[in-house]
């Protein structure tokens, strides 16, 4: 043999033990940023989900609704005020005629107490209590939900990063054989078929890491989304979990459910609410009681007192005429008279007098006020036939009722079949995964096996590009397979509402 071809084929093999020692991975550069954890991406999404924020805004108008229906059993207090204005003028009264009055501004001030009582007022603090833990425990079953959702989405993500980490694999492992095929080809043992078919190989890989890298951006904007923050391009997620078998017994995980569960707590505390207003609609057929206590005070005062001096005047003008009349008569039989001079309106003294009598029993606007006497009352009401509405209302109300409660049944149905169902689930997805991995440690001793016959001529390109796809395959089956495995023990968690890790 010469030389030349021992040479060619030594440079042939040391290239060929250097492709198959090559790592099977490329070391991809770290991303930038701190590791995101699933427990931290849950607390984020607690924080700072929007619909989270704004269910829990709920709780704060159930609380303000116990503390109205505890503060209804105070009185009702309430003051007023006013003031008005009448326009001078010639007032009428249908046809009678009263003279011309002046101006008038007035003024009025009310301070009163009031207080009801009821059968639906008695209970209605018990009903703001009862929706008031419902939605307490519906904020829980949200928060539960968000949380499940959190959680299957990381689990989404992470396994998109792994899919684009065994597509990287894939991608080195297309290189390595279009490395050995071009060493082969330079040496004279090759044939550019074989190169082009490790080309065609490097090339699908390529764009299929291309496609997975881009899957996994867009998985971890869904988290963002659900944690309500906006997540770095490439942030690293940093939690790993580990297989194990699940060991327990159905009956267990439906005890622990129908325990915890928070959608099932949530439709107990809707029936509790409703056998609430079911006693809520029989109270229509108590009797009610009103009591109101008030005074009032006010003040009418002319703005212009002339009018009234004149009518004062006039009047007296009359008693003055016939003052002096019964004087005459007295004197004619012998009477003593009386003293007609108070009512002559031409003395000035006269005069003033009356405009001072009239200024003193004008009040001062607006606060001159005149307290009115102290009022008080009390009434009792019996309802007694109010066209069936109130028969009507009691049938809504148990009709509610028994919805509820139905509601709660058909949701214990609905849970037991779950957990159950999930369970089997697990259990599959444990035994799918173990089978999985046997079948990808078979693949790649057989791409190994592939890759030395070709390295040895004793194979063409073709087993070993067969041999890529299979080992590829079955790397994407193993991921499948432990990540379905996650997500069905996430998904049994969440029914149970604990952690089984």
């Amino acid at each position: 043999m010469s030389t030349s071809i021992l040479a060619r084929r030594a440079g042939l093999m040391a290239l060929s033990l250097a492709a198959i020692t090559a790592p099977a991975a490329a070391q991809q550069p770290a991303p930038a940023g701190p590791g995101l954890t699933m427990e931290q991406a849950v607390a984020a999404a607690r924080e700072n989900n929007p619909d989270m924020q704004a269910t829990r805004n709920d709780a704060v108008a159930s609380r303000a609704a116990v503390r109205a229906a505890r503060a209804d059993f105070l009185p009702s207090a309430n003051a007023s005020a006013g003031f008005g204005y009448t326009a001078s003028g010639v007032q009428r009264f249908g046809s009678e005629v009263f003279g011309e009055r002046p101006e008038y501004y007035s003024s009025n001030w009310n301070v009163g107490l009031s207080y009801d009582l009821s059968g639906a007022k008695l209970l209605q603090p018990r009903i703001a209590r009862a929706q008031e833990q419902a939605t307490t425990t519906r904020i829980a079953g949200y928060e539960a939900n968000l949380e499940m959702q959190v959680r299957q989405q990381y689990l989404t993500a992470l396994q998109a990063g792994e899919v684009a980490a065994q597509a990287q694999r894939e991608v080195e492992r297309t290189r390595e054989h279009e490395r050995l095929a071009n060493a082969k080809l330079e040496v004279g043992s090759g044939t550019p078929l074989d190169v082009r078919r490790a080309q065609v190989e490097r090339g699908r890989a390529e764009a299929t890491l291309v496609q997975q890298q881009n899957t996994y951006e867009t998985e971890l904007l869904r988290l963002g989304l659900l944690m309500g923050v906006d997540l770095p391009q490439g942030t690293p997620l940093s939690s790993r979990f580990e297989l194990f078998e699940p060991r327990w017994t159905a009956d267990d995980l439906v005890r622990m459910a129908l325990e915890n569960n928070p959608n099932l707590l949530t439709a107990r505390a809707n029936t509790t609410a409703a056998q609430t207003q079911v006693r809520a609609a029989r109270s229509a057929y108590l009797p009610s009681l009103s009591f109101q206590v008030g005074m009032t005070g006010s003040v009418y005062s002319a703005g212009d007192i002339n009018p009234l001096v004149q009518q004062q005047l006039s009047g007296m003008q009359g008693a003055y005429a016939s003052c002096n009349e019964n004087n005459a008569l007295r004197a004619a039989v012998g009477l003593s008279t009386t003293n007609c001079a108070v009512f002559d309106t031409s003395d000035p003294a006269v005069q003033d007098a009356v405009r001072r009598q009239v200024e003193a029993g004008n009040p001062n606007f607006p606060f001159g006020y005149e307290r009115q006497p102290l009022q008080a009352s009390m009434s009792i009401s019996l309802p007694l036939f109010d066209g069936l509405s109130r028969e009507r209302r009691i049938q809504e109300a148990r009709v509610a009722e028994s919805d509820a409660r139905l509601a709660v049944t058909a949701q214990e149905q609905r849970l037991r079949s779950d957990v159950r169902g999930g369970l089997l689930s697990l259990q599959t997805a444990y035994r799918t995964a173990a089978l999985q991995r046997e079948v990808a440690a078979n693949a790649a001793e057989e791409l190994r096996m592939a890759r030395e016959r070709f390295r040895l001529g004793a194979a063409t390109s073709l087993e070993v590009t067969d041999a890529q796809t299979r080992l590829a395959e079955a790397e994407r089956a193993v991921i499948d397979a432990v990540y379905t495995y996650h997500k069905s023990l996430a998904a049994l968690e969440a029914l149970v509402s604990r952690s089984l890790r």
